[in-house]
């Protein structure tokens, strides 16, 4: 029975925080590197024999290119943030109220892998203000979660 609710919690803990980020993916899609970085195969086979114009609209091309990767993955990231971060901290306070410990801690590790999910992927982005108070919600949450909940 032990196996079966270990079992049970991970993978709760593993399918939450794939089920936000391919949610979000679903309505806000996750940019793919080879749709945007792509230079014509002529001009990789001929790219010694270039003159120095062609090699500046090259190079243009592609930061253009890249820029436009870059907004992409940056939407994205931050519509990963601003979902997977508020959904984990639910997670984790839905996970502290519920009986079956099993789904209780799945929900719990759910939710912070959920967190982490969002911020690994906008830590750059989110400027310090954002990040502390963030951070200290969720710290809150799970020091009151562990002071009212678990410490009985």
């Amino acid at each position: 029975m032990l196996a079966k609710k270990f079992a049970l919690g991970f993978g709760i803990a593993v399918i939450f925080p794939m089920m936000i980020h391919y949610g979000v993916a679903t309505f806000v899609p996750e940019p793919k590197w080879q749709d945007y970085h792509h230079m014509d195969e002529t001009m990789q086979m001929n790219r010694q024999n270039m003159t120095e114009a062609e090699r500046q609209q090259a190079a243009a091309k592609r930061q253009k290119q890249q820029d436009a990767w870059k907004y992409d993955q940056k939407r994205f990231q931050r519509a990963l943030f601003s979902v997977a971060a508020p959904l984990g901290i639910v997670a984790i306070i839905i996970g502290s109220l519920v009986t079956i410990q099993a789904i209780g801690t799945g929900l719990m590790f759910g939710g912070i892998f959920s967190v982490l999910d969002g911020y690994c992927n906008y830590w750059s982005e989110l400027p310090d203000g954002a990040r502390f108070v963030s951070l200290l919600i969720a710290f809150v949450v799970l020091i009151y979660i562990g002071w009212r909940k678990l410490a009985k």
